[in-house]
């Protein structure tokens, strides 16, 4: 039986974690995978997900999402080294027939299907145009149900998951259930549901769909769609608002703090999603991994603070 890391947070020493920045954060977070198995003997997580810009790509329709080919290649060769599963985040909700020939897409799908160790890279799914031509041209691939498709009806229904997962390998839970332990109690099968643990949307948000759909038509027409209404609905929507997002009991934010990720985890949950769409850089992806997969300090040492500035060294330029 392998030994537990003394540096593994002893919560929780059997979850899943699955964290953002595929394809936009590789260096940083292959650099802390190296740091951790070499230095403290355990892996900081075991699934990135993200996506390049294409058409079937949304939620990480940003400029600094732009990469070469071979700039995306070697990322999947590094995961690929390291046995990390890869979730294409494939979630645009406005997917017709003629999009299924996007170049990208089915490139990414192609690499991905030959390039998967683990058997479980995944395609995150809220078409179902695109999940049944990914069930039939990449068999190879795992699809899951995204937020997004749940979004658009079903959060809070139980009947709704259900049938998600009968459809799908894996089914995301709308964040806003995350808290909804009666609900969650009942869903069968919790290995195969996934939760979202550090969502920094507000509670109960009335624009998520909203949001979600702008964002697909964005990456459908990247270059000149115009997104000013929902900018201007965003701007009243307590967003924005720090004070709003920590203070206000029914639009605070939806990030979990350590006794409701427990709960979960007793509950029978591990497979954790830590979100990183829209950052610049790793810095907030990083700061959830120290904070959520490392254990704390015992109040008579430093060890885990001295880890973190290790680490933050190693990647410094020499």
């Amino acid at each position: 039986m392998q030994s537990i890391s003394p540096y593994l947070n002893p919560l929780w020493p059997d979850a899943v974690w699955d964290v953002s920045g595929a394809f936009a954060n590789d260096r940083e977070l292959i650099g802390f995978y190296d740091f951790c198995q070499k230095f403290l003997k355990f892996e900081p997580f075991h699934i990135v997900h993200g996506a390049p810009l294409c058409e079937w790509n949304s939620g990480r329709v940003l400029e600094h999402l732009m990469r070469s080919v071979q700039e995306i290649r070697t990322a999947g060769l590094e995961y690929e080294k390291r046995n990390i599963s890869v979730y294409l985040t494939f979630t645009n909700l406005l997917l017709t027939e003629k999009h299924l020939n996007d170049i990208m897409g089915n490139a990414l799908c192609v690499f991905f299907s030959k390039h998967n160790p683990t058997h479980r890279n995944s395609v995150i799914l809220a078409s179902d145009i695109l999940k049944e031509y990914i069930r039939k041209e990449y068999p190879q691939l795992k699809v899951v149900s995204s937020i997004l498709k749940i979004s658009a009806g079903g959060k809070g229904k139980l009947d709704v998951y259900k049938r998600l997962a009968d459809e799908y390998d894996e089914v995301m839970v709308h964040p806003d259930d995350v808290l909804n332990y009666d609900l969650l109690e009942k869903i069968e099968d919790k290995d195969r549901h996934i939760l979202l643990i550090n969502e920094y949307c507000i509670r109960n948000c009335p624009l998520r769909a909203y949001h979600y759909n702008t964002l697909s038509k964005l990456s459908l027409n990247f270059m000149s769609f115009d997104s000013s209404d929902f900018e201007k609905k965003k701007a009243n929507n307590g967003c924005d608002s720090l004070y709003t997002l920590l203070t206000h009991p029914e639009k605070n934010v939806l990030a979990l703090n350590t006794p409701e990720i427990q709960k979960l985890r007793d509950m029978g949950f591990k497979h954790f999603k830590m979100q990183g769409r829209g950052h610049s850089n790793a810095s907030s992806i990083l700061f959830d991994l120290l904070r959520l997969v490392f254990r704390t300090d015992q109040a008579d040492e430093n060890a885990m603070h001295r880890n973190g500035q290790m680490f933050l060294e190693s990647i410094l330029p020499q």
